[in-house]
C-alpha cells in the first residue's frame, strides 16, 4: 500500500462515521468468517459502535441504514457475533450482556404503513429491537422490528420472531416453552 492510499484510508477513518464503517467494511468483507475477530471488533469501535469489553464479531457485519448507523448500535459485554449478521440501524438496537448470535441474524428496524390499500410499502419508520442478558439467537433467525426479546431466552434457527418473547423462553417455529419451569 503506498503513502497516498493509507492517507486516503487514514482520512476515511477521521471523517465521520459512515465513512468509518465503510472503510471497516472494505478492510474486512474479504476475511474468512473467524479471521480477524478482535481487528473487526475494533474497526467497529473505531466507526463508533459502542461494543463492550470481551465482546466479539467473528465477520464483518453488515451495518444497512441512514445517517449515523453506528450511533444507533449497543453492544454488551461478552457477546458473541458469528458470521453475516445484518443490522438494520434505521432503529437503537441495543443487545444486552452475554448474548450469542449464530450465523446469518437479522436485525430489522424499519417498517411501512400498510393502511393504504393501493400502496401497503407506504410511509417508512423505525422501531427499536431490545435483546435482553443471556440470550441466545440461533442461525438465521430474523428479529422484527419493535421487538423485545427476554433476558435468557433462546431463538431457534430460522424463526422469525414477530412478538416480543418474555424473560426465559425457548422460541421454536410458533412454540413458546418456558426455560424456567426446566430448572
Amino acid at each position: 500500500m503506498n503513502v497516498r492510499a493509507e492517507t486516503d484510508l487514514l482520512r476515511d477513518f477521521t471523517q465521520g462515521p459512515a465513512l468509518r464503517i465503510r472503510a471497516a467494511e472494505w478492510l474486512f468483507s474479504r476475511s474468512p468468517a473467524f479471521v480477524a475477530a478482535r481487528a473487526v471488533t475494533a474497526a467497529l469501535r473505531l466507526a463508533g459502535v459502542k461494543i463492550g469489553r470481551a465482546s466479539v464479531f467473528w465477520g464483518m457485519p453488515t451495518l444497512a441504514g441512514i445517517g449515523d448507523v453506528a450511533s444507533r448500535l449497543t453492544v454488551g459485554t461478552y457477546c458473541g457475533f458469528n458470521a453475516r449478521t445484518y443490522f438494520e440501524l434505521d432503529g437503537q438496537i441495543t443487545i444486552g450482556d452475554h448474548v450469542a448470535v449464530g450465523q446469518d441474524v437479522m436485525f430489522l428496524t424499519r417498517t411501512y404503513d400498510t393502511t393504504d390499500p393501493m400502496q401497503r410499502a407506504g410511509k417508512a419508520s423505525s422501531a427499536a429491537i431490545e435483546i435482553g442478558n443471556g440470550s441466545w439467537l440461533g442461525a438465521r433467525c430474523t428479529i422484527m422490528p419493535g421487538i423485545k426479546v427476554g433476558a435468557g431466552s433462546v431463538i431457534g434457527a430460522q424463526v422469525v420472531v414477530d412478538k416480543d418473547v418474555p424473560p426465559n423462553m425457548l422460541l421454536m417455529g410458533k412454540r413458546r416453552i418456558s426455560i424456567a419451569k426446566w430448572r
